[in-house]
Order: C-alpha cells, then structure tokens, then sequence
C-alpha cells in the first residue's frame, strides 16, 4: 500500500476516534438526572465490638463468632449505614426482586440488606445444625420458622419498614436485618462509609440513613441536572459503645 494512502488511513482513524469521544462526551453530560454521594462516620469514643460468646452447637460454631452490628473503620468511617431516597412531592415506583436470608456458620448471611416492597424473600439453611427465623416488624412477629438444612420457604415481603430476624434456638447471639423498602433508590454505606446515588431525577428529596445501633438521621436536599451534592453525616456519640 502506498505510503500516502497509509498516512490518509491514520489521520481517518484518528479523526473517527476523536469524533467518538467528542458524541461519549456530550452524552455523558446530557445523562439525565443528577448524583449524590457522600460519607457516614462517627466521632466520638467507640471501640471494636467483642466477639460474641457461643452458648450453644459450640462444638459446631466455636466458642465466639464476630459481632457484625457496629462496624467502624480507624478512621471513624461507618460500614452498613442503611441510605434512602424519597421524592418529596413526587411518586416512585419500585420494581420487586428475589433476595436470600441464609444460614452459614451460625450467623445470619448477609446480616443487613434491602428489599424492594413486594420482594420475595428466599429462606434456608446452610448449617448442618437447626435455625429458626423469628422475624418481627417492630413488636408483630411475621413469621417464626424452624430451619433444619433440608427446608426452603419463601415468604413475600409486602409490608415497608424494617424486619429484624433472629433464631430462637438459644443462638442469642444470631442477628439480622432486612429493610423493605418503597423507595427505588436505597445503598449501603461500604467499608469506608460511602455511598452514591447516580441518575437521580432533579428535585427535592429526603435522605433518610438508618443504622440499627445508632438510629436514624434525615436531610433534605435539592437534586439538580448534572450536578453532584455531597451529603456528609457524623453520628457524634455522647458515650462510649
């Protein structure tokens, strides 16, 4: 091939890529909707939690196991800070799915999660030792369920708010949580406190973030096209935990 036709080749390859990036360009800055991100920490005295002692099935389960419901970084940055979006004078739809309370190595598994309203919820066992699930919405108790490992029950999640499961064969020390949700947008806070929320339609909104030993807290905030809010929350302790 002629050299000339080889630069003529280059500088169309080039120019193409250049175009490529100027369309990837404008539509990204033509995505609809706007992002929020931000931190949950907490000041203040804290220390690690202990272990857990075992009571029971120890020869199974060992004599402690971790205790997964104040996870706080060095720094102060707070792991499964439960984070929700709801439009304040808008409606949201949320679309059902399918989530998966397990039973591994005598805890709960995941310990935290979320669940869409109308999810289904997937309960078993993967110990070869028998769990209960008692689950209470507040005081009411949804449903009480002995688990041996060969049992699978699904149960629907039509009620918002926030269930707390526990087992009822002195495994005092087996927690859970599963936060039904009637809102589309909901996160939960990493290893180092972060959370994002991307695409958000323009608007005003209020943040709710919950933690199941520290409590709840709300701001409210207004959504912009193509911009980014930053949400800061401390949870500021008055004593030590």
């Amino acid at each position: 091939m002629p050299m000339s036709a080889i630069k003529s080749c280059g500088t169309c390859v080039l120019a193409c890529a250049l175009l490529l990036e100027a369309v990837l360009a404008r539509a990204s800055d033509s995505a609809p909707g706007g992002k929020i991100v931000g931190v949950v920490s907490v000041a203040g005295a804290i220390e690690k939690p202990k272990r857990l002692p075992v009571f029971k099935s120890r020869s199974f389960c060992g004599p402690s196991v971790p205790d997964e419901t104040l996870l706080v970084s060095a720094d102060g940055r707070l792991r499964n800070a439960a984070v929700m979006l709801r439009p304040v004078n808008a409606a949201t739809i949320v679309r059902a799915s399918k989530i998966t309370l397990d039973n591994q190595q005598c805890a709960f598994t995941p310990h935290i999660q979320f669940a869409p309203l109308g999810s289904e919820l997937l309960l078993k066992n993967s110990d070869p030792i028998l769990h209960t699930v008692h689950a209470r919405l507040g005081q009411e108790t949804l449903f009480n369920l002995g688990l041996p490992r060969w049992r699978r029950v699904t149960k629907r999640l039509d009620r918002s708010g926030i269930i707390r499961a526990d087992c009822d064969v002195l495994h005092t020390w087996m927690s859970a949580v599963i936060i039904v949700t009637d809102s589309p947008y909901y996160f939960l806070s990493n290893d180092r406190g972060e959370f994002a929320f991307e695409g958000v339609p323009p608007g005003a909104y209020e943040v709710e973030i919950w933690h199941e030993r520290l409590g709840r807290r709300t701001h409210r905030l207004a959504v912009r096209q193509n911009e980014m809010t930053d949400v800061d929350v401390i949870y500021r302790l008055e004593k030590k935990l």
